[in-house]
């Protein structure tokens, strides 16, 4: 495992750089300062020093300055010493030695008694000395000629003589400054200059397309003179001098934007500087408004994306100090260009936004988001070089059958690689910092949570329990790094970057780690509840409700089961604009379609685990806080709501109902203020993941929507002959536009029920893929026993993946009363994102409620083509049947129109619309058969 045997070592680095920056800190304060004598600041300098070097107990330092020496009472001359110069503007004014009092050992890399680090600490704070000497120098000029003249003039004249870089600077400030202050003699003065650099240039006037003439330096100086002379006349000495200070500020804190802007700069140069101008801002330094927006928009485009789109949407809600504690969190390779990914983007803007909100709604004052640490997206890169793994970047031009094949040794060799060691003493302090409270593992590609290319559920999130000794969790945490890179090369992200032109991007996976919200309960840590909510409700189950009433999904414990498309569970379904509108009214239907497990964290175990609800209830529902919120008694046939207090845990039947959470909480009121201020702020519909510790609403994530573009309502006819009619549904039906359909691929509940072998199963799935990529794209549909690509107990559902039916126009799932396979109304779950966004309809049929018609039929006796097209698995041949539409009914293909204001679909035979043809190649069949 990376690191083994070296992690004591390892993490005294990762101190050594710590002490080193504390170092910084502490002398940028005491630079600050603006009063007290130049010895006493050169003391207190001193006596700071040695607490940045690897033995501050044998270190001492000294400053020679004008001839005198200032060092500690007992300082002992060492041939173990480096020195180097104070610059004070153009002139050396000095030098700064750092020493140790006898012989210390090498540096474990070899660089000497002094760290390559430490040597470079010992420049800056030669270099920020330096600065300070001048500034002190220029202020003693502006005391001695005070007496003399006016204050703001003895500064011009003192930076005349001693920066003139710095006169010129100001000067054209205050031209500025002046024009835009109406003042006519500097309107005029710029006119002049303008004019008379023309009248030494005629030829510039006629011949506008030759380069024009660099004017003398000295007509610059000799502006500049009247520019204050102007200012002198029209101005305040106060305000001269007000300005004058502001200007010299912002110029000394020019180095931000300087290294910032530069695309050359590494990321920790740039952290450097950041908390380098937090230091400094606490004595009041401010940037200019102009200057503060350049450096916001460097920094969006430096660790997020330099999309303008994407910029022009962020850079009103981000301010330059939102980057301060970001950037302590960072964890990066040498070389890192700083993007955080989309998942991290996501998150810090929301949260920017939301802190922004909660000044004018008070709902959203107590919303928080748990502690995270961010490694760059380039850490994949550095990590692939650092292994010779390079050669795995191919695997994305490979069919799908082989990226299959190959995609589980590839999560093997990225579990048996080494990280860098910059990357492994970040990942080590992060885990200081989190302490053994359990963590998740979080993809943050750079293509993730983006509008239009969500990823949903493509890319893996890992829980980690984070217990045990240091060395166990950080192979833990080093070990779901590796696997959610390896996620990179799976099947599912390859074939959805494929279908979106993306396949030649460059895909780069950062990592969020987050603290996982929540609380012990008996053994186990989890959530009080957890879930996700949408803007849009895309598929709505009544038609009050609108669209913009949104969507959520509410399960307890960790949200993966609000999230994940589960075979045998089912979460709580509401609409934060109209929360008495429920999916399920009866209480036998409230019952039954309730969450029935939860997932958490097994601390004794260490374990992600799976728990039935009512087990956990009656061993450790009273470590759960406001559990009436949560729970509602099943008695006599009736949902209850009972106060906590008396629940009879053992004894009754608890239901998990979220109805206390929905009826006695302002919950529902804040998911609603918390849609609403994002979609405001992002300017569109948003998916958010969130959890509830009991006492806070922590937000996990937020990204764009995946949106169904508005159709119009298809015209449901009433004149099409029975025979004609494959089927018609009256449940969750949406408006939609579907082509002409030529193929069906029909799975029969009741043969697939019948299977005894899960393999046979499996198999199922695998064909289906096959066909995925055999079929016209988006003239077939999927038919069969549902739920369709759930986790768990594949007998209740098709066992497929997103890869395996992403050419498919429309996913149909059956339920009869007598079978167990039962369509999910899954809305919101990563498995609906990924059809919502790919534009696949989902309609679920009951063939057995009232007024329903359904072709049973016509699926059964029409000839099936499985056999032809995938010869291998002709064995499937009763379970799994592919029906050509022209074949059965001659020149006509398969029709579906979907109306949401009647909540009614139907299909049924017809001719091709104008233009469409018949729907597949030559040959007829719509297919090319394997060789």
């Amino acid at each position: 495992m990376p690191g083994n045997g070296q992690p004591p070592e390892l993490i005294q680095v990762l101190l050594e750089r710590e002490k080193e920056l504390n170092c910084l800190y502490r002398i940028e304060e005491l630079l600050a300062r603006r009063s007290g004598s130049l010895a006493g600041l050169f003391r207190d300098i001193i006596a700071a020093i040695p607490s940045g070097w690897r033995y501050p107990e044998l270190c001492q330092a000294r400053i020679v300055y004008d001839g005198a020496v200032y060092q500690p009472p007992h300082f002992i001359p060492s041939r173990w010493s480096e020195a180097v110069p104070i610059s004070a503007g153009d002139r050396e004014a000095g030098s700064l030695e750092i020493s140790y009092v006898r012989e210390v050992p090498f540096s474990p890399e070899g660089e000497g008694v002094f760290l390559e680090k430490e040597s470079k600490l010992l420049r800056t704070i030669a270099d920020r000395i330096g600065q300070t000497l001048l500034h002190r120098d220029l202020e003693k000029l502006l005391c001695e000629q005070r007496a003399a003249t006016r204050e703001w003039m003895a500064l011009v004249d003192a930076l005349r003589r001693t920066d003139e870089r710095l006169y010129l600077y100001c000067s054209r400030k205050m031209l500025y400054f002046l024009c835009r202050s109406d003042v006519k003699e500097a309107r005029q003065a710029l006119d002049a200059f303008a004019a008379t650099f023309a009248a030494h240039h005629p030829e510039t006037v006629s011949e506008i397309n030759s380069p024009s003439r660099r004017k003398p330096g000295v007509d610059i100086l000799d502006m500049s003179a009247q520019v204050f002379e102007i200012a002198a006349r029209h101005l305040s000495d106060a305000e001269i001098l007000s300005s004058l200070h502001r200007w010299i500020q912002e110029n000394r804190l020019s180095y931000l934007i300087k290294t910032v802007d530069s695309a050359n700069i590494s990321l920790g140069k740039i952290i450097d500087v950041i908390l380098r101008y937090r230091a400094q801002s606490g004595d009041g330094a401010v940037l200019a408004q102009s200057t503060e927006k350049w450096l916001r928009v460097s920094l969006i485009r430096r660790f997020f994306s330099d999309s303008i789109d994407f910029i022009n949407l962020v850079k009103h809600h981000l301010q330059v100090s939102d980057f301060f504690d970001l950037v302590t969190r960072i964890i990066y390779p040498a070389t890192s260009n700083g993007r955080l990914g989309g998942k991290s983007t996501g998150l810090f803007v929301a949260w920017r936004i939301l802190t922004k909100a909660a000044a004018r709604e008070g709902l959203l004052a107590d919303i928080r988001i748990p502690k995270t640490w961010y490694l760059t997206a380039d850490c994949l890169t550095s990590f692939l070089n650092y292994n010779d793994l390079e050669d795995v970047n191919e695997l994305k031009y490979k069919d799908i059958e082989q990226i299959r094949f190959e995609y589980p040794n590839i999560i093997q060799l990225f579990k048996h690689g080494r990280f860098p060691a910059d990357i492994y003493r970040g990942l080590s302090h992060a885990l200081d910092d989190f302490g053994e409270c359990p963590i998740i593992v979080r993809s943050s590609s750079l293509l993730e949570d983006q509008a239009g290319t969500a990823f949903s559920g493509k890319y893996k999130s890992l829980f980690l329990s984070n217990q045990g000794d240091k060395r166990t969790r950080l192979h833990a945490l080093l070990d779901a790094i590796a696997e959610i890179y390896a996620s990179v090369f799976g099947p599912d992200p390859i074939v959805y970057r494929s279908e979106r032109g993306l396949l030649d991007f460059r895909e780069e996976m950062g990592i969020l780690i987050q603290e996982v919200v929540g609380r012990r309960v008996g053994p186990y840590h989890m959530p009080v509840f957890a879930g996700v909510a949408m803007s849009s409700n895309e598929f709505r189950w009544s038609p009050r409700l609108k669209r913009d009433d949104g969507l959520c999904r509410l399960v307890p414990g960790l949200g993966t089961r609000a999230v994940d498309r589960i075979s045998n569970d089912y979460p709580v379904l509401l609409s934060p604009g109209q929360p008495a509108l429920r999916v399920n009214v009866t209480p036998d239907e409230i019952r039954r379609y309730s969450p029935a497990k939860v997932d958490v964290i097994n601390l004794q175990d260490r374990v992600f685990e799976t728990v039935p609800l009512d087990r956990l209830l009656h061993g450790h529902g009273r470590d759960i806080p406001h559990l009436s919120h949560l729970i509602s008694a099943y008695r006599d046939g009736q949902i209850c709501h009972i106060p906590t207090m008396e629940l009879h845990l053992n004894r009754d039947e608890m239901v998990a109902t979220f109805d206390g959470l929905v009826k006695r909480t302002p919950f529902i009121r804040q998911i609603k203020a918390i849609l609403q201020a994002l979609r405001e702020g992002m300017k569109m519909p948003v998916e958010i993941e969130f959890a509830h510790d009991g006492n806070q609403l922590y937000l996990l994530q937020c990204r764009p929507q995946s949106m169904e573009n508005e159709a119009l309502p298809g015209t449901i006819r009433d004149d099409i002959p029975e025979s004609e009619v494959l089927f018609t549904a009256h449940r969750f039906i949406s408006n939609g536009r579907i082509p002409d359909i030529t193929h069906i691929v029909y799975v029969p509940p009741e043969c697939y029920a019948a299977q005894a072998s899960l393999d046979a199963l499996v198999d199922i799935g695998r064909a289906v893929g096959l066909l995925n990529a055999l079929l016209p794209k988006r003239r077939f549909i999927l038919l069969g026993p549902g739920r369709w690509g759930s986790r768990g107990d594949i007998r209740q559902g098709v066992h497929v993946s997103y890869a395996d039916i992403c050419n498919a126009a429309v996913l149909m799932e059956i339920a009869y009363k007598a079978g167990s396979h039962e369509p999910d109304l899954s809305f919101g779950t990563h498995f609906f994102q990924d059809m919502v966004e790919a534009g696949i309809r989902y309609i679920p049929l009951y063939p057995e409620d009232h007024g329903n018609r359904f072709n049973r039929r016509f699926l059964m006796d029409s000839k099936n083509l499985l056999a032809a097209m995938l010869p291998g698995y002709a064995h499937l041949a009763d379970v799994l049947r592919v029906i050509e539409v022209s074949r059965e009914r001659v020149g006509k293909i398969l029709r579906i129109v979907m109306n949401a204001d009647q909540v009614m679909a139907m299909g049924f035979f017809a001719e091709p619309a104008t233009g469409s043809g018949k729907g597949g190649p030559e040959n007829g069949t719509g297919y090319s058969a394997p060789s």
